[in-house]
């Protein structure tokens, strides 16, 4: 049967930036700013993309970093929070262990014999990770009110070490894999669409497609490397094979463009029309065929993934047509607006 709907889910990595404040001593890391990247009296990342999801009634999973908080305090995170909780999306947990760094005082002297900070989970023992992703819920859920029970790793960066401090943390839902952008060391892991298990816990990974070129090359699907020919190919690819969830890697970060203005390194930000259109383009899709995809969160699936056999791993195929619309967006659009390719 190929008329029952698959699931979707759009998945948003909410993140303020260190902005290489830990190698460069003249900056300093970028919080609210970075994600809502204010321009035209409007929010044109986080607003604009709760503001678009609720115009064609989808939710999403809000994977939200919280170590930043050990550099800004509770405040600026705990408010963003409040306004995807406002709009009804599920919050669940994100973590760059490169914030810890800012735990310390003395931070400085902590990276001088190190060539650059370390933003990795697999190079740490399962213990450690356990306890910086208790940690990590337990920040999560002071904000929220909510503890989470799915989580993302920053960069996704992902081996079998991660799993079992996962395993360890009681957490049992994870997004940490995506070969389109980050390939795993161990074959075992390079999955690259539906649910998987892993050491005891639900891994669905990030969709990671072939680009319909020589060489196959992986993409990751992504608002900011395809264009919406390509996900919508990829959409009914996997609807064909019955192949899901089908996840989607978005950032506020994504539709703003950050420009220096000229005064002391800080920003200025503009709107970035062809990811917005990418992002609406999508969502009027998937609302206008609910029939064929079941757009859903993490904490909604939960437990139908948990209970869900270990599905294929087929690699999903994009379009012609679709490369040469991202070809031509990606490289000859801006260009022509004056914005950074």
């Amino acid at each position: 049967m190929t008329d029952r709907p698959i699931d979707v889910c759009l998945t948003v990595d909410v993140e303020f930036t260190v902005n290489n404040a830990l190698t460069q001593p003249d900056r300093e890391p970028l919080g609210t700013e970075w994600v809502e990247g204010n321009a035209r009296g409007h929010s044109q990342g986080l607003g604009f993309l709760l503001e678009c999801l609720e115009r064609h009634g989808l939710k999403g999973t809000f994977f939200t970093e919280v170590f930043n908080t050990y550099h800004f305090g509770d405040a600026p995170m705990t408010a963003i929070i409040r306004r995807m909780q406002a709009h009804g999306q599920d919050v669940q947990l994100h973590l760059h262990p490169v914030w810890l760094y800012f735990k310390f005082p003395a931070w400085r002297q902590a990276l001088a014999n190190e060539v650059r900070p370390r933003d990795v989970f697999t190079d740490r023992s399962a213990e450690e990770i356990a306890a910086w992703l208790d940690d990590g819920a337990g920040i999560l859920e002071r904000l929220s009110g909510t503890r989470p029970i799915a989580f993302r790793s920053g960069n996704l960066n992902v081996g079998r070490v991660l799993y079992a401090g996962m395993r360890r943390a009681g957490l049992r839902l994870a997004s940490n894999i995506g070969v389109g952008l980050s390939e795993p060391a161990e074959p075992e892991l390079r999955c690259y669409a539906g649910v998987q298990r892993i050491d005891g816990v639900t891994e669905v990974p990030v969709t990671t497609y072939r680009a319909p070129v020589p060489g196959k090359r992986l993409l990751l699907l992504t608002a900011t490397g395809s264009a919406f020919r390509e996900m919508r190919a990829v959409l009914d690819a996997a609807h064909r094979r019955r192949v899901g969830p089908v996840v989607v890697l978005l950032h506020p970060h994504d539709f703003r463009v950050a420009l220096p203005n000229g005064h002391g390194g800080q920003l200025q930000y503009r709107p970035d029309p062809v990811r917005q259109s990418r992002l609406e383009r999508l969502c009027a899709y998937l609302a206008a065929h609910p029939e064929r995809f079941r757009v859903t969160t993490f904490a909604d699936a939960a437990e139908r993934w948990h209970g869900t056999p270990i599905t294929d791993n087929p690699l999903l195929r994009g379009s012609l047509g679709g490369l040469g619309a991202r070809l031509i967006e990606n490289k000859v659009l801006p260009g022509l607006r004056g914005l950074p390719q």
